[in-house]
């Protein structure tokens, strides 16, 4: 099954159930079995404990954590991959000064600092009674095994199954309904236009002061390749929550949908992707200092101006790398 098949065939199936439905419809069962819809999510008695402590396993459960030590991975390979203007040797070299600056441990202590300012005992509170729910759970455990090293194999052999065996309609807008409510196209399309424009400003710094980019400019590049990723990252997205949640019963991805687009989901989301945006550029100046002190003005660089990485074939190779990234994600 080729790629554009596969796309058509979600787009097909999403247009017959009519699009997401409202992320703010909650459908939940109680213990009795009773069916409940509601424009509120189900209510759950707040978690209690000490603040720290609760951030942490927020920050485990919902799956940031591992996101965030995923992120220098990203970061790196966009100085490793790709047409770039740097010889081997010297492209090396910026790789290194990126792992260092962008290590896992500051992005994260970053992220718990926003938390800890911005902590709402009430809203932390909720989320975590939310995620420590049996279904929270699963389908957390779900999740962790899509992490699998083979995953990328296992989702083309599903992938392929579903032109003989394709979803069903309302089963496809379920799963949109919940990248709607946890707005991961969005996050993921966020974590790669800030991976991005830190690798290009790192590349720029590395170039004679005539032929580099403003950081404005560089950040609109950045903005507009991965602009034009977005339709296919949710069609690609769907694709990957149809292969993550297989195992997870209607009612149980209604619930997490509940999960995702409660007020206290997106308090939390909020705060992370401020933080982490906060993260990225303190991470992006620390790599531009320890460049300029690698390649000093003696020592310019002069091959080609870097918005070579503007060009169709550049455009190709990273969005190969952005398609890896995102299925990893």
């Amino acid at each position: 099954m080729t790629r554009a098949t596969l796309v058509s065939l979600l787009t097909i199936a999403l247009i017959a159930a009519g699009g997401p439905a409202d992320a703010k419809t909650y459908r939940w069962v109680d213990k009795n079995g009773v069916v409940t819809y509601s424009d509120r999510p189900p209510q759950v008695t707040p978690v209690e404990g000490d603040r720290d402590a609760l951030i942490d396993e927020a920050l485990m459960i919902s799956g940031i954590r591992r996101q965030i030590e995923g992120l220098p991975a990203q970061v790196r390979a966009g100085a490793e991959t790709g047409q770039s203007p740097l010889p081997p040797k010297d492209r090396a070299a910026v790789a290194r000064i990126i792992a260092d600056a962008f290590q896992a441990g500051p992005i994260l202590t970053t992220v718990r600092t926003a938390l800890q300012k911005n902590y709402d005992a009430t809203q932390m509170g909720l989320l975590l009674a939310q995620l420590r729910t049996p279904t929270a759970r699963k389908m957390a455990e779900l999740e962790r095994a899509a992490s699998a090293p083979d995953v990328v194999d296992k989702l083309r052999a599903f992938a392929a199954r579903l032109k003989d065996a394709p979803p069903a309609p309302e089963r496809v807008a379920r799963l949109a309904q919940l990248d709607h409510a946890t707005e991961t196209t969005d996050i993921v399309l966020e974590l790669q236009t800030v991976s991005l424009t830190a690798a290009l400003k790192v590349l720029s710094a590395l170039m004679p002061p005539e032929q580099r980019m403003a950081p404005a400019q560089v950040e609109a590049m950045a903005k507009e390749f991965v602009g034009r990723q977005r339709e296919a990252a949710r069609q690609e997205l769907l694709l990957l929550f149809l292969y993550v949640y297989r195992d997870a019963t209607d009612q149980e991805l209604e619930e997490y949908i509940a999960i995702g687009g409660s007020e206290s989901g997106r308090w939390f989301q909020a705060i992370y992707r401020r933080a982490l945006a906060e993260a990225v550029t303190t991470a992006t100046a620390a790599a531009i200092r320890q460049v300029a002190k690698a390649f000093p003005p003696s020592r310019p660089l002069r091959h080609g101006p870097l918005a070579q990485v503007d060009r169709a074939s550049d455009y190709e190779s990273e969005g190969q790398r952005f398609e890896s990234s995102r299925a990893h994600h």
